[in-house]
């Protein structure tokens, strides 16, 4: 649901899979936070780089993060 953010955010590609997977399919969500925990703001930088990219990396440094806020989804339906 969104990396570097503190709430919910997710990209907008998702958005309509999301919204159908309540609206057309039942499906129930809630959000937890799953921060990533570094050392440092360098090892922050260095091991998030690679998979999501330099606008993360950037924002990163400009925050000074050592903890990277990361949203994550869960869904489940009752059946």
């Amino acid at each position: 649901m969104g990396t570097g953010t503190e709430t919910p955010n997710p990209p907008e590609f998702l958005t309509e899979y999301y919204r159908a997977l309540e609206e057309d399919f039942g499906f129930q969500h809630k959000w937890i936070r799953m921060d990533y925990h570094f050392r440092d703001v360098e090892e922050a930088r260095q091991s998030t780089e690679f998979f999501f990219g330099k606008e993360l990396t950037k924002e990163i440094k400009d925050n000074h993060w050592s903890t990277v806020p990361e949203c994550a989804g869960i869904w489940w339906k009752h059946l």
